[in-house]
């Protein structure tokens, strides 16, 4: 959900710790091997898509946490709402949702080592969503559609901050659907005489 009020970021809240609490779980009850397994040469690990998230998350947070830091600067005037966000940041937060509708090749500034170590994406990521909560509390007053920011992997799409918020906590929900994908065939070869590791 993109902000309209105040109010709405403390469900943003909730669902970055949610996620959080999702990926602390998972790593705790699988073994490095289940973690590192592949279902093919190019797929992603659940690893792999952990670490994907705290690639892209990092630089997103560094943008929009020093667009908010100059808009405090500039002495804007507090906002609780409502804040309008453009139409190509609703549609793009809609099609991250999970599942995917649309699966696209991701590029290459974003793609994880083919074989990271699980203990250090599990703590990159968790480190990566703490700043994320931290954001989101330092955000409170701000005028989320108002302030703007260039994407640091497309730097010529500019997203108000509440849309940018809400894209980082769908691009995660769409990765931990897709390391559900990933489980089931896991156990799928499990089944089949072909365990994972």
């Amino acid at each position: 959900m993109i902000p309209t009020r105040v109010g709405d970021l403390d469900l943003l809240v909730e669902e970055a710790c949610r996620q959080s609490a999702e990926v602390a779980e998972l790593f705790a009850a699988l073994s490095p091997a289940d973690l590192s397994w592949r279902p093919d040469a190019v797929s992603w690990s659940v690893a792999g898509h952990v670490a994907h998230l705290a690639l892209v998350n990092g630089p997103y947070l560094h943008a929009m946490e020093e667009r908010l830091r100059a808009s405090r600067a500039s002495g804007r005037a507090p906002s609780d709402g409502p804040y309008r966000h453009p139409w190509l940041a609703r549609w793009m937060v809609r099609a991250m949702e999970p599942p995917p509708k649309k699966r696209v090749k991701t590029m290459r500034s974003m793609a994880p080592d083919p074989d990271p170590d699980p203990e250090e994406a599990r703590s990159r990521f968790l480190a990566e969503q703490e700043r994320l909560r931290h954001l989101l509390d330092d955000a409170r007053g701000a005028d989320l559609g108002r302030i703007r920011f260039g994407s640091p992997f497309m730097p010529l799409l500019r997203l108000s901050l509440g849309a940018g918020l809400e894209l980082l906590l769908a691009h995660n929900r769409r990765h931990l659907w897709l390391i559900a994908e990933v489980r089931t065939k896991a156990d799928a070869a499990r089944h089949r005489g072909r365990p994972p590791g």
